[in-house]
């Protein structure tokens, strides 16, 4: 496992990574698909990693809860990754399993986690000529994990078409509110209000189950009547679309 200090500066080193990356780098390892369901039921589930570089990598795979700069090892989340550290070669891939422990998750409802993917480059020689201080970019990719119990009602498609929205008034801005009563996750790619021939873009934000979001209505400054048109991601990670009155 990597230090403690390590993960003190993970945060710090994923900054400059997005700094640096449109331009000088890019992330090698390509997990297969952007989200991850665990049914209760099942025993585990794998996830694949591929290297597409040119170069070998070494991987390490945890779970956070939200505390994405928090050292895995000062979680504790019922969850085991197997392997955590991994080395894998450029145009081969890697098989990771992610078991559930067991443990006091909410039974009535989806719990969020997110998947993490550190990878670190292999130490550049120095050429004759070549500055000693060159720059090492670790990247790190994060994806959502849903873990889903056992016999929760309705399905995650009825969660999302069946979201309701309003609006609320705040100082000199208007928010949409959107409302889950639902036990599933709605992951949130796109938002629009339309009202009086105008279309306004929407600060949009994912619902957890049971709970109300605010997004922010870019542009207007009074409530005002219209209909919501919102895209969600599904379980396949792709992109379902819905259309909404504003109550």
């Amino acid at each position: 496992m990597l230090s403690t200090s390590f993960y003190k500066g993970l945060k710090v080193a994923c900054l400059t990574a997005a700094v640096f990356a449109s331009f000088q780098a890019s992330a090698d390892i390509v997990i297969s698909g952007t989200r991850i369901v665990y049914q209760q039921s099942q025993k585990d589930v794998i996830v694949s990693l591929d290297n597409r570089g040119k170069k070998p990598l070494l991987v390490q795979s945890w779970l956070d809860d939200g505390r994405d700069d928090t050292n895995p090892q000062e979680l504790k989340l019922p969850f085991i990754i197997t392997p955590p550290v991994s080395r894998i070669d450029p145009q081969k891939g890697q098989s990771v399993r992610i078991s559930y422990l067991g443990g006091s998750l909410p039974k009535d409802r989806e719990s969020l986690f997110w998947f993490n993917v550190l990878e670190i480059p292999p130490k550049s020689k120095v050429k004759d000529g070549e500055s000693p201080n060159q720059l090492q970019l670790a990247f790190r990719t994060r994806i959502k994990l849903f873990f889903r119990p056992d016999g929760l009602k309705g399905t995650p498609g009825d969660a999302a078409a069946k979201v309701t929205w309003s609006q609320q008034k705040q100082g000199s801005t208007v928010n949409l509110i959107a409302r889950n009563d639902s036990p599933y996750n709605v992951s949130i790619s796109n938002v629009t209000l339309k009202s009086a021939g105008k279309v306004y873009q929407v600060d949009h934000k994912s619902i957890l189950p049971f709970s109300t979001q605010a997004m922010q209505i870019k542009g207007l400054s009074n409530t005002t009547a219209g209909s919501v048109a919102y895209d969600t991601i599904n379980d396949n990670g792709g992109s379902d679309n819905f259309e909404a009155k504003v109550n």
